[in-house]
């Protein structure tokens, strides 16, 4: 019987991504070479684990692939994620780009509320130590972005 918890979080969490998604994958129309800066950028094969963590509200959902490269709930029952609602989630989290880069190194990682992020995601990749994490802060003033940036870099984007 499939628990009502995985599936309400997987559907929080997909509105998240696809608003990420939208913000962020964005292609310029008129043909346009599109020059926004990408915050991260990963092989989609390379990616085993995928963390989403809502700190402010106590959530967080995590998956990870198997050797036939089957995705499922990491989690006591390990069911297997629906892949009609599992969609292109791991291709939306292997390279988004910005908006624009705001600062080359953040000084107070609180005025972005980046010191308590409203997300992180955190991915795991295969051949490599330390997992990669990304830190969403609060919406910028206009309420249409979020303030962007890896654990692991100094670099604020939107």
């Amino acid at each position: 019987m499939l628990k009502i918890k995985p599936i309400l979080i997987l559907s929080l969490i997909l509105i998240l991504l696809a608003g990420i998604a939208y913000n962020f994958l964005k292609v310029e129309s008129g043909g346009k070479v599109d020059n926004r800066p990408l915050i991260w950028s990963v092989e989609e094969e390379t990616i085993d684990r995928l963390r989403v963590q809502l700190p402010k509200e106590g959530r967080s959902v995590a998956f990870f692939k198997d050797k036939q490269d089957k995705w499922y709930f990491d989690d006591e029952d390990e069911l297997p994620v629906d892949t009609k609602r599992w969609g292109g989630i791991v291709s939306l989290v292997s390279g988004p780009k910005s908006k624009r880069m705001i600062a080359e190194k953040v000084e107070d990682l609180a005025q972005y509320e980046l010191d308590n992020p409203q997300m992180v995601i955190t991915l795991t990749l295969q051949n490599q130590r330390a997992p990669l994490e990304i830190l969403f802060g609060r919406k910028t003033p206009q309420g249409d972005q979020y303030y962007v940036k890896l654990k692991n870099s100094p670099v604020l984007y939107i």
